[in-house]
This record gives structure tokens, sequence and C-alpha cells, in this order.
């Protein structure tokens, strides 16, 4: 008996501390002041669907499809704050519109819908300077 209440006890004790102690904000945005290693080598050719917004001071590095959706990654030295509303304004006309949009400090997310596809503008803090951007393309 002794020992089923100790492990009770144990198992009591990780929870609470799992859940005061892992806060949300720890190691969060860390990321981004780390110092950068080099950048992948660029793509020439994202293949965005047409029609696409063009985004401008992205450096494409690579596209891959998976399944239906293509998966198009790269990278920029713009705030995450000027591209966040960079995105928005982007992805709010056109023929497309904004699903959801969310931003946190250190990372950022834009969901769009158009006639022919929907998909996500995933921004995140990559490294002193880099924001990553990752964006994924679903046909509908």
């Amino acid at each position: 008996m002794i020992r089923v209440l100790a492990a009770l006890l144990t198992l009591l004790v990780a929870v609470l501390v799992g859940a005061c102690g892992g806060g949300g904000d720890k190691g969060e945005g860390l990321r981004g002041a780390e110092a950068c290693t080099p950048p992948p080598a660029p793509v020439a050719d994202p293949a965005f669907p047409t029609p696409f917004p063009a985004i401008d001071d992205v450096t494409w590095t690579a596209s891959n499809a998976a399944g239906p959706s293509r998966v198009v990654n790269g990278y920029t030295s713009d705030a995450l704050d000027d591209l966040y509303k960079e995105m928005k304004g982007k992805f709010a006309s056109g023929g497309y519109s904004i699903t959801k949009s969310e931003k946190d400090p250190h990372d950022a997310e834009v969901n769009f819908s158009s006639a022919q596809n929907t998909g996500q503008v995933r921004l995140g803090e990559e490294c002193q300077g880099r924001r990553s951007v990752t964006i994924t393309v679903r046909p509908k």
C-alpha cells in the first residue's frame, strides 16, 4: 500500500512540475538569438500554382510535392512583424482570402484560400537576422 501511495505521489509531483515548470516561453525565441549558419542554395522556380501572389524579398530554397500539396521553403532578412503584415496583405486580395491568421512573438501563420487552392504561410525566427518562410499549398 505504501508503494502504491509513493508511486501516485511521485506521478502527481511529476505532473505538477511539468505543468508549472514547462511554461510556453521557456526557450521560445532562442533560435532568433543564435548565429546563422550558411543558408541553403536557392532554387530557380518554387513551382507555385498559377495564379499566386508575388512574394518579394524571400529566397526560395526548396520546393517539394507532399502528396497533392506543394511545400516551399525559403528565408528572408525582413523583420517578422513586417513579413507577417506583407503576407496578410498579399493573401487578402487577388482572388485569395485569409481564413485564419495568428502572430506570436517569434512565429506567425497565415492560412489562405482561393477558388483553386488552400494553404498556409508559416513564418519563424530561424537565427539572428533571418526568418524562415514555409508555404504549403493544397488543391481544393
